[in-house]
């Protein structure tokens, strides 16, 4: 270990509003015209290809300076004994501008496209995290998710919130041996 510390946030990364963001950017699927029940049939059929069945999706609001507009996805993945595990993704569609000019459309319609606009993504993450799922050997795309307690928290909320999963951690002493083979490798000397 160098020493070196990195810089931590101070508060969390701001989104962008619905209404600034451009395929030029990188975001996709802003001007779907895909309805809401095939973006949610499509993401079923996504999460059943990561090993998960979706069991519902109740819509909702995130609060905040401007509330967001988005979902609570619930699933279930079958452990290696045969339990079926539940897991809860929450995605927020970006915030809308408030309403500015009689040209803009009505809030409620681009809260609605921001909406379809987030399903859109979600459904093309999922099928990132599917082709990571082919490329790295024991990776758990539905893991992060998955629910810890009685109280409905996730394995991600644990690990930013509390020192439980302190364990999973190696050693601080970076004393620890990572068991398996190397198949084929190159070594270059820089």
């Amino acid at each position: 270990m160098n020493g070196f510390v990195p810089e931590q946030p101070k508060e969390a990364a701001k989104v962008p509003f619905f209404d600034d963001v451009s395929a030029a950017d990188g975001w996709k699927g802003q001007t779907t015209t895909k309805s809401m029940e095939t973006l949610k049939a499509e993401i079923m059929a996504a999460v059943g290809r990561l090993g998960g069945m979706v069991t519902g999706f109740r819509r909702g609001t995130f609060p905040g300076d401007f509330p967001r507009e988005g979902f609570e996805i619930n699933y279930v993945i079958e452990a290696a004994d045969g339990r079926m595990v539940p897991g809860r993704l929450d995605v927020a569609a970006l915030p809308v501008r408030p309403r500015q000019d009689s040209r803009m459309a009505p809030e409620a319609a681009r809260r609605e496209k921001a909406l379809r606009h987030a399903l859109f993504m979600l459904r093309d993450a999922f099928d990132g995290l599917w082709f990571l799922q082919q490329l790295s050997p024991g990776y758990a795309p539905l893991m992060p998710w998955m629910l810890v307690d009685k109280k409905g928290h996730t394995v991600s909320e644990m690990w930013a919130a509390t020192s439980v999963f302190k364990q999973l951690l190696p050693p601080e002493d970076g004393d620890f041996v990572v068991e398996g083979d190397i198949v084929d490798g190159d070594v270059k000397e820089a």
